[in-house]
């Protein structure tokens, strides 16, 4: 418990810090209804939870080794996916140490470890396929091999050094990913403190959509592992930022979403053009960038490219990749997104390892504060029978009555903002799938890799959508439209 208490102390400030981004992907309390591939007989139900960690749960997550969990009512922040949570974690390994992480695989679609830098940057990771069983780890890894039950123990393990993500020519320990170096320009420095997230998606049990297995245990060890340093106390649920589990909902989200935004303060919003451009997200520098051009109207699109932020951000995924969308009420009040929707793992007539892509999802969000007004998961999203989704974005009050799943469209709320950014993710993609957004480089465009999957944006009429009750003719009575008029 004295180990406890000094690793609390030495990180709490750091986790105040980073509790405002603890949603970044990631952000839902309930289990997905979803069908997983593979059964869950081997998970842990409630009442064996608090018995599986040893008894060494702590009252309101106080001491955890676990700091913060994602909570979309009280931590909405950092362009989260309702499809996801995860957990935070700081360790401060060294040459001499290293932490071991002790686990069951969940009953979900994906979990993952990434490390972070100081500017939230990811460092590395290592994806739930990726982790070997330990001798006892039941019928094997299910996220590796079908049929395989969640349960199953693993090991892994959170080394300090450089990453394979950030220099390819290390190499890769089983099990293990790497605290990272912080690049600043053309210095890299040793990431001694790295933050470190546990990441599940589409969770089928569990009271925390932790898929019915609790939380990893963590274990600070010498670097051979031939001594342990002392073991962290479990939690089902940290004390940030919802004292574990303990605090009624605020119900913020839902009051925000009640407000309607005045049509008279329509104006322009730097992330947003006029016709609407779709990205890929890079980096911080790249999208600094991007949003000077769209001020000054200058092509200030390969400057991120010359100026060494480091890759990703915001508390990215490595294993996501993403574009986004942004629009602006000065463009009008009803904007869309189309695309053909790729295959996902789970989804009926796909064969396991055979799907295009192992989770995507499309996420309203607003860009300042970002927070999300509403995001549908793969399963969720109504397709037309062409195999496309069409969302549409706009407020209650504008949404078109024919803006129906049952015509092939995906509604999402505008929310009390001047602006919306529509994130598109694509996760652990199939080497054969090569429209994936991972495979777009920076200076090509979209449309030239992902051919019809590349997520085309466009603002509509009222009285334009309105003409057609099919989605894709809708898009292109609304493209036409907008091709002429403005």
């Amino acid at each position: 418990m004295k180990l406890s208490q000094v690793f609390t102390a030495a990180i709490t400030g750091l986790a105040l810090a980073v509790l405002g981004a603890c949603s970044s992907e990631d952000a839902r309390t309930t289990a997905s209804p979803a069908a997983s591939p593979a059964g869950s007989s081997n998970v842990l139900s409630s009442e064996s939870l608090l018995q599986a960690m040893g008894g060494s749960e702590t009252p309101l997550g106080l001491g955890c080794g676990w700091i913060a969990a994602s909570d979309p009512d009280k931590a909405n922040i950092a362009f989260p996916d309702s499809e996801a949570k995860y957990w935070v974690a700081a360790a401060p390994v060294s040459p001499q140490t290293r932490l071991r992480i002790d686990g069951r695989y969940p009953d979900a679609r994906y979990f993952s470890y990434n490390a972070y830098d100081a500017a939230l940057r990811p460092t590395d990771a290592v994806a739930d396929f990726e982790l070997t069983p330990n001798e006892n780890g039941r019928e094997g890894n299910p996220f590796a091999r079908k049929g395989a039950k969640p349960g199953g123990a693993y090991t892994a393990y959170l080394e300090y050094g450089p990453s394979p993500v950030q220099n390819p020519d290390v190499q890769r320990k089983p099990n293990t990913f790497y605290t990272g170096e912080i690049g600043l320009g053309p210095l890299n420095i040793p990431n001694a403190l790295a933050v470190f997230m546990y990441r599940v998606y589409v969770s089928n049990t569990g009271e925390f959509f932790d898929g019915g297995v609790g939380l990893p245990t963590l274990t600070l060890e010498t670097a051979d592992g031939s001594q342990e340093i002392g073991i962290l106390p479990n939690c089902a649920e940290p004390l940030l930022p919802n004292a574990g589990g303990a605090l009624p909902p605020l119900g913020l989200n839902e009051l925000l979403l009640s407000l309607d935004y005045p049509n008279q303060l329509a104006l322009p919003f730097p992330t947003a053009t006029n016709p609407p451009n779709t990205l890929k997200f890079f980096s911080l520098g790249d999208t600094a960038f991007r949003i000077l051009g769209n001020v000054t109207g200058q092509d200030t699109s390969m400057l991120g490219g010359r100026v060494d932020s480091g890759s990703g951000g915001f508390l990215s995924n490595v294993h996501n990749a993403y574009t986004t969308t942004g629009f602006d009420r000065s463009g009008g009040s009803i904007a869309l997104v189309r695309g053909k929707a790729p295959t996902y793992r789970g989804q009926p007539g796909v064969e396991f390892g055979q799907e295009q892509l192992r989770y995507w999802s499309l996420c309203a969000n607003e860009f300042v504060t970002q927070r999300f007004t509403d995001c549908a998961a793969d399963f969720q999203v109504p397709l037309d029978d062409q195999g496309f989704f069409t969302v549409v974005i706009s407020d209650p009050a504008d949404r078109p009555a024919n803006a129906t799943a049952e015509n092939g469209f995906l509604w999402l709320p505008w929310g009390p903002y001047p602006d919306q950014l529509l994130l598109y993710r694509h996760m652990l993609h199939n080497p054969e799938f090569e429209e994936a957004i991972q495979n777009v480089e920076q200076g090509v465009a979209l449309a030239e890799v992902m051919k019809d999957f590349a997520p085309v944006g466009i603002y509509c009429d009222p009285n334009v959508f309105t003409q057609s009750n099919r989605s894709g003719e809708v898009f292109a009575l609304c493209e036409q439209d907008q091709n002429t008029n403005r």
